[in-house]
């Protein structure tokens, strides 16, 4: 995924687009499982997701919204982009927040690990919505 960019006239690095919290349908809200199909959600993952000592590394691909086009996925970027260098690299540089890195006052309960995540929404009952 590449998030909108738009250029700065000041020669600081343009933000990159994220949603401010996670979005409805975000498959790192715990209120999520059972209730919304995610079926290629290993496939949609795949790459955006690091580790200590393992952080995903600058350039790879970014978890986007599923519902915003163009924005880094808010839950993602609270749970798991503190592993994904690409993501650490523009906190530095100031085209993200450090603040990203958290969830917010008032979010919904999100998974702690990207395997948490994965397994509660392979493992849930059949959604009721898609």
């Amino acid at each position: 995924m590449k998030p909108t960019r738009h250029a700065a006239d000041d020669g600081t690095p343009p933000p990159i687009e994220r949603c401010a919290r996670p979005c409805r349908t975000c498959p790192w809200r715990v209120d999520t499982a059972g209730r919304i199909t995610y079926a290629n959600l290993a496939e949609y993952a795949a790459g955006t997701i690091g580790g200590p000592g393992e952080e995903a590394p600058l350039g790879a691909p970014m978890f986007a919204c599923h519902a915003v086009e163009g924005r880094l996925c808010a839950g993602w970027l609270a749970v798991a982009g503190h592993e994904h260098l690409t993501v650490r690299f523009a906190v530095a540089v100031g085209a993200l927040p450090a603040t990203a890195l958290a969830p917010g006052a008032g979010w919904p309960e999100l998974f702690p690990t990207y395997p948490a995540m994965e397994s509660a929404h392979r493992h849930a009952p059949t959604p009721t919505e898609t």
